[in-house]
């Protein structure tokens, strides 16, 4: 199959180009009308397929409780915003349940119904509770590593990335172990100092989960997290671009403090996110459409992100690169997909955005099959 525009974003422009995709992969890429294409998206921009870094759900989908059909359902949901690979993202929850979900969610990785699950992204259980957000401060546990190998073996090794409060871990101990089992980790929902941090990141942690969220603010005096993110070039800074975790003018100091391959869009989308159904116990939708637990608390969102790359553009006055970047090969680097993800190149999967000049969605490829109807 071969597709074609005269907006294909390679090597961090757009350029007038050619794409031929076999067997769920990028086989050539030729002059714009080099062959008659099956595809002419003329105008309209063809883009890396986008990967969401951090999602824990999608129209009603909970990774607390789906199962193979569940997260399929998921898979082809999420590639109507343009995601091609997503991490499913966990919560803090009892052991059991932990161990449970773990199971379930091993058997959806790398299965190709839509757009493919990377791993298991787990944000609970090691959190701080003054930074717990909407997490349930009872199920909170200090990090402990026999608890992570439970987890582990329960994930059949498909955990790829887990959050910390790493002044709560004594000695490191979790973070290093993670470290040795091929686990990424990120600070987050923490109340860290910026020392103690800077530590961590000399050891291996190597991202912020949902800067500003889930942490300290930035003082002058102790810098906190914020102040890793700003200061701190080769950290990943996750962002929920949606303009309600975060105000615009605190996005866009984010953004000018970061270099153009650190910053990460993620969605941090509740379960809820496109769902028609009755809202659960406890969760209501605020004023401004936001989803809020009964005390208060933010309560993931609901973002798409063909729509939160606009937003870091028009409204937190980012460059198209970082902005692009930051849903495509950011994330891919930071999950360490950037080999088959991430970019438009030959030999990576087949993978596309085809969205207007305002990032709203017009097709999207899934390893070359293409996703929505036209």
């Amino acid at each position: 199959m071969r597709i074609q525009s005269k907006n294909v974003w390679i090597r961090e422009a757009f350029r007038e180009a050619q794409i031929q995709m076999e067997n769920g992969k990028i086989v050539n890429i030729e002059e714009y009308n080099s062959k008659e294409p099956d595809g002419d998206y003329g105008e309209c921009y063809i883009l890396p397929g986008f990967i969401d870094a951090h999602t824990h759900g999608h129209a009603g989908v909970d990774t607390a409780t789906a199962d193979v059909e569940q997260m399929a359902l998921w898979q082809r949901e999420i590639a109507k915003e343009g995601v091609t690979s997503f991490m499913a993202t966990t919560a803090t929850e009892s052991e059991a349940d932990n161990l449970e979900t773990f199971r379930r969610l091993a058997n959806a990785v790398g299965k190709n119904d839509g757009a493919e699950v990377l791993g298991i992204y787990m944000e609970g259980n090691f959190i701080n509770p003054e930074c717990k957000g909407a997490h349930d401060e009872k199920l909170i546990s200090k990090p402990n590593v026999e608890q992570l190998k439970k987890y582990i073996d329960a994930s059949e090794h498909q955990i790829r990335r887990m959050i910390l409060a790493v002044e709560l871990d004594d000695n490191f101990e979790v973070l290093k172990y993670a470290l040795s089992q091929g686990i990424r980790v990120s600070i987050g929902h923490s109340a860290a100092p910026y020392e103690t941090a800077r530590k961590a990141i000399e050891l291996g942690a190597d991202a912020l989960t949902h800067t500003y969220n889930g942490m300290k603010p930035f003082h002058h005096r102790e810098p906190s997290l914020v102040g890793i993110a700003y200061t701190i070039d080769d950290i990943y800074t996750e962002i929920i671009g949606d303009g309600h975790h975060v105000s615009w003018p605190a996005v866009r100091a984010l953004c000018r403090a970061k270099d153009e391959k650190h910053l990460v869009l993620v969605s941090d989308a509740s379960p809820l996110k496109g769902y028609q159904g009755q809202l659960p116990k406890g969760i209501h939708i605020d004023e401004r459409g936001q989803f809020r637990t009964d005390s208060g608390a933010l309560c993931s969102s609901s973002l798409r992100i063909n729509e939160g790359i606009y937003n870091l553009i028009h409204y937190a006055g980012t460059s198209y690169i970082q902005a692009i970047n930051a849903a495509t090969i950011n994330p891919a680097k930071m999950l360490g997909v950037e080999d088959r993800k991430g970019s438009i190149q030959i030999g990576k999967d087949a993978d596309f955005a085809v969205t207007d000049a305002n990032f709203q969605m017009v097709q999207c490829y899934c390893k070359g099959k293409k996703m929505l109807k036209e």
